[in-house]
């Protein structure tokens, strides 16, 4: 009874209290009901401004091993902007993402290789990238690991036409090979890849990338580690006929 009667007695005083006195009472009593309420509103707002703004994507790749030159720049490139445009794309409501976010040291082990690695199988697993553009060094492993279209599956006879000297193939022997090593767990084998502007000396070749040594708006906007640019498709991409039409585009520059 003694807790219920201080309890009348403060609650009495409160009515005669100052405004002051009122909101201490209240923010003593009820600060963290408070404090949680504003939390949880503000997650709210804020997943409903994310939501209502959010983009969808046009198109995604990785530039593996690359850096944007203009690193103080918030904007994307003119190409970008211009490419969309010819392509009928709203950047208003869609994305054109070039992550360059991703670099791997093939065969070593350092933090950011490990970490891009582990990114990229993440990326390609969700289906979330249409395509990777990156130098010949980098590109060859990936390349030789089913992961990429063969292009005739994908472009039309003039398209073949016109892409077909800018080619990158490998030897789908190699490849088969590489996958039964792979599945034997036969660590001691070491594939010899063909010279992949050479498809004359390959026992089965697949054209798998397209060649984008030389586009200016790649070169003057971008760094990449090796020499050559080549792009990929991703066997899974969702907007793989895009792709084609940027590798149209920039060598059409």
């Amino acid at each position: 009874m003694a807790v219920m009667d201080e309890f009348k007695k403060e609650r009495e005083a409160l009515k005669n209290g100052t405004p002051k006195q009122k909101l201490a009472y209240f923010w003593y009593y009820y600060k963290w009901h408070v404090i949680i309420s504003v939390i949880v509103i503000g997650m709210i707002v804020s997943f409903i401004y994310q939501y209502a703004n959010r983009k969808d994507t046009a198109f995604n790749a990785v530039l593996l091993n690359a850096s944007l030159l203009d690193q103080m720049s918030s904007e994307q490139p003119d190409f970008i902007t211009d490419f969309a445009e010819k392509e009928g794309i709203d950047l208003n409501t869609n994305d054109i993402t070039f992550d360059t976010s991703i670099r791997i040291v093939e065969d070593s082990m350092d933090e950011t290789s490990v970490t891009s690695t582990q990114k990229l199988m993440v990326y390609v697993a969700a289906n979330e990238l249409d395509s990777m553009i990156t130098d010949f060094d980098s590109f060859q492993k990936y390349a030789n690991s089913s992961l990429f279209y063969d292009l005739r599956d994908i472009l039309t006879e003039e398209q073949i036409q016109t892409l077909e000297p800018y080619f990158y193939y490998v030897d789908r022997e190699v490849v088969l090979a590489i996958e039964a090593a792979n599945d034997d767990l036969n660590t001691d084998y070491t594939p010899e890849y063909p010279d992949p502007l050479h498809p004359e000396e390959m026992q089965d070749p697949v054209p798998v990338g397209i060649r984008l040594t030389g586009c200016k708006d790649l070169t003057d906007n971008y760094y990449f580690r090796g020499d050559g640019i080549v792009m990929g498709i991703y066997a899974n991409a969702k907007h793989a006929d895009t792709a084609v039409d940027l590798a149209e585009y920039l060598l059409s520059k």
